[in-house]
């Protein structure tokens, strides 16, 4: 007998066939069922390893042993009767047709549950991103009032056979994020806390209790070719009901289409708070590629850091197909404008100038383009006309009240001149619509502090810390510790150290050279050589920032003479650092005049009020005069 009949006659390929059927059903059924439990779809993949790893064994298994009248045999030899094989077989067979049919409906089930047993645990593991952190780390916070016409976006899940194409979800994720930001009283969260529950198991009222969110929007996306198909659900999140789901089954050159009817669907489904509100999508481009390129180009640039080149060669690349396309102008000028506090300008670029033509060419093809009217405002606060900057901004909230970095940069340069209680008021706004972002808890710390109430402040710069804003809120608890008299010695140091630990903008050496004066911080005797050492220094390399260092340690000249002498980076450090109490000194100095006209916070002053607790006198010579 041949090799191949003895293996038909044992039932060996039957029972490999049988086995590898019910590894399909299987699979199925923890495809279904996972999510559900909690755990990560990582957990099917480990399953389905393992029963292909228990293939070979089966295998030898059914060579080895047959079904006879007494049980589980050892198959030693072909009998003259193989009857009773033949019947396992045939039994064998009706099995795998069992197991595959239940295999294949629940596969076909999956395609119409998966995504919402996918979305209820946030959606599959994916890469991280900067959000990540922020879920797994932030306590739940405690119990506000939450508003009933508020919402939250979700990451959709990407349900696509290629994972690259998770961009496209997010994409489409933010998009829909940014036309509900657009309806009127409707409050959305921003995406870098929404976003930051990507991967995570929390359930629908423990991420609406984060975010501080009554509703919900969670969804799929499976892409095949120019088919698309996408569900999405709204859910009330103080019962996890589903308000609201729909599936829709278009080509890719419908997703404007798409958006619109989804965004409609969620203001007719909340109509009782919010009113009638109408929905409408203008198509950002008509070139599909130009804006995929976009998304993924836009994705790269919301990571920051590292990404920003990639981000940028993507956006122009979408730009060579669509030299029209408006929002990937502003992107380009908002990748621009942040450039410098990632990484050095290119040789021979100056990124704030081409923030600015790549901002003018956005609005130049529409006008009311919030982001790009955003990105305008902050380069005319670097030029030094605060009052355009001012109606810049404030324009842009106008058009996008939802956007927590344009309120977060509203009161930055709110900030910047001295109108602490101004910028406090945006900074909460900021927080409300981020509420994860160690950026927004971050500067509302700082405000909180500078507004007296230093415990909360403290508070929310170690939450800050612990969220990445890790050097910015190093600094400010320093600074803090600087300003008060009775703070003990050895804690200003080590707020000193943590400060040049966790600051990534200066140099090695420039933090090698500070790390060495920590001393004299606390030692009046060593202040002297600890200022003549920093002043040598900022001379021979005036391109570094100098000025926080140079004003903690008493050598208030030096530090007015590099503000006004520094590159536009230094400046701004100063100018966002100038309100703490131990600055008070260097206002006072003559030459703060120079600089605050230089920067255009006099003009500011002038027509809007002077800083909070401040006077601006004229005699003897203009200043101002400032309280406690």
């Amino acid at each position: 007998m041949s090799f191949i009949a003895e293996l038909r006659r044992r039932n060996v390929i039957r029972v490999g066939v049988a086995w590898l059927a019910l590894s399909w059903l299987l699979v199925a059924m923890a495809n279904l069922l996972f999510p559900a439990l909690g755990l990560s779809i990582g957990a099917v993949r480990w399953l389905l390893l393992g029963l292909l790893a228990a293939w070979l064994p089966v295998m030898w298994m059914a060579w080895r042993h047959r079904m006879g009248a007494q049980g589980l045999q050892v198959d030693r030899a072909a009998s003259a009767d193989d009857s009773g094989s033949q019947r396992t077989g045939r039994r064998i067979d009706q099995a795998s047709v069992v197991l595959v049919l239940g295999a294949l409906t629940l596969s076909i089930l999956h395609q119409v549950l998966a995504p919402y047993a996918l979305e209820r645990t946030g959606g599959p593991s994916a890469p991280n991103t900067a959000e990540a952190p922020a879920a797994a780390s932030t306590p739940t916070p405690p119990a506000k009032p939450v508003d009933p016409r508020s919402i939250a976006v979700l990451p959709f899940a990407n349900l696509s056979p290629d994972p690259d194409d998770a961009y496209f979800a997010d994409g489409l994720a933010e998009e829909l994020l940014n036309v509900l930001a657009r309806i009127a009283d409707l409050k959305v969260t921003s995406r870098s806390s929404s976003f930051a529950f990507r991967g995570t198991t929390a359930g629908a009222r423990e991420i609406a209790a984060r975010l501080g969110v009554a509703h919900l929007l969670q969804g799929s996306v499976r892409r095949q070719g120019d088919a698309v198909r996408i569900t999405a659900q709204l859910i009330d999140a103080s019962d996890d009901r589903q308000l609201w789901s729909e599936s829709y089954d278009r080509r890719i050159s419908d997703i404007f289409q798409v958006q619109q009817e989804i965004s409609q669907a969620i203001a007719d489904t909340l109509v009782d708070t919010l009113g009638s509100r109408t929905v409408k999508v203008a198509p950002a481009t008509s070139d599909l590629q130009a804006y995929e390129t976009y998304l993924r180009g836009r994705q790269l640039f919301i990571q920051r850091g590292a990404n920003l080149p990639a981000a940028r060669d993507l956006l122009e690349q979408a730009l060579r197909l669509d030299p029209s396309f408006a929002d990937a102008w502003a992107t380009l000028a908002g990748t621009w404008y942040v450039w410098g506090s990632y990484a050095p300008d290119p040789p021979g670029i100056d990124s704030l100038e081409r923030a600015a033509e790549a901002a003018a060419k956005a609005l130049a093809l529409k006008p009311d383009h919030p982001g790009a009217l955003a990105v305008s405002a902050r380069l005319a606060a670097g030029r030094g006309d605060r009052l355009q900057e001012a109606e810049l901004i404030q324009r842009a909230l106008a058009l996008e009240p939802n956007n927590a970095n344009t309120w977060l940069w509203q009161g930055l340069g709110q900030i910047e001149v001295g109108h602490v209680d101004a910028a406090h008021a945006s900074f909460v706004r900021a927080e409300r619509l981020d509420p994860l972002s160690g950026l927004q808890q971050g500067w509302l710390g700082i405000s909180t502090t500078l507004r007296g109430d230093r415990d909360s402040g403290e508070a929310l710069l170690e939450q800050a810390h612990s969220l990445g804003w890790r050097g910015p809120a190093s600094r400010a608890l320093f600074l803090v510790a600087l300003g008060d008299p009775e703070h003990a010695d050895a804690d200003l140091i080590q707020r000193y150290l943590d400060w040049l630990h966790d600051d990534e903008t200066m140099s090695a050496e420039q933090r090698d050279l500070a790390r060495s004066l920590a001393p004299a911080l606390v030692n009046a005797d060593l202040q002297a050589d600890a200022r003549k050492t920093l002043g040598d220094a900022a001379a021979a390399h005036p391109e570094r920032e100098w000025t926080i260092l140079l004003d903690s340690f008493g050598a208030v000249d030096a530090a007015m003479e590099c503000a006004l002498h520094a590159n536009r980076a230094a400046t701004q450090s100063l100018l966002l650092s100038l309100w703490y109490p131990q600055f008070r000194s260097l206002r006072e100095k003559p030459g703060f005049m120079d600089l605050a006209g230089q920067q255009g916070m006099l003009a500011y002053w002038q027509e809007r009020g002077p800083p909070d607790a401040c006077r601006l006198l004229e005699t003897p010579a203009m200043h101002l005069e400032c309280g406690p």
